[in-house]
């Protein structure tokens, strides 16, 4: 047995044998034991030489894949559709830049107008919250005076606790 594994399977019975706190960080450590599980799952599927063998042949089949789109993608940016897709999309990239910044142009007055007026309420907003604060603070209320009773012990809090 790996040393991950019998580390994985000690740390199981040490859980199994501990009570249930109910608490987040017991949460928190199982899933670290089972994140510890699967990289050590992982790491032994990498050394077995079968998984080696079906990773390279996916790794071959991938390259070739990636080799297939990529000449499919020059094929069609150089073809005769391919360029006219191309020259309609700068148009339509073209004429919305320019609806854009019109359009920003045409807001921006009325932008400008709104945020001063935001502005204006925020001021007098300010300026009654000021006026509504007392100039000084209170003055602190005094505490009643207490004389030494003997205590009771419906209110003597180390009676109570």
């Amino acid at each position: 047995m790996a040393e991950e594994e019998h580390k994985f399977y000690e740390q199981a019975e040490e859980a199994a044998q501990t009570p249930t706190q109910g608490t987040w960080s017991e949460v928190g450590q199982q899933f670290a034991h089972l994140g510890e599980s699967i990289a050590a799952a992982f790491n032994t599927a990498l050394k077995d030489e079968t998984t080696q063998g079906f990773m390279q042949q996916m790794r071959v089949g991938l390259e070739k894949m990636a080799g297939a789109i990529a000449k499919a993608v020059d094929d069609a940016a150089h073809s005769e559709e391919g360029q006219k897709f191309r020259q309609e999309a700068e148009k339509a990239a073209t004429s919305a830049y320019a609806a854009g910044k019109q359009t920003v142009e045409n807001t921006r007055p009325q932008v400008l107008s709104a945020l001063e007026q935001l502005n204006i309420k925020m001021r007098e907003m300010l300026d009654r919250m000021r006026d509504v604060q007392p100039k000084t603070p209170p003055e602190p209320t005094p505490e009643p005076e207490t004389k030494d009773a003997p205590p009771d012990e419906l209110t003597d809090v180390m009676q109570v606790w």
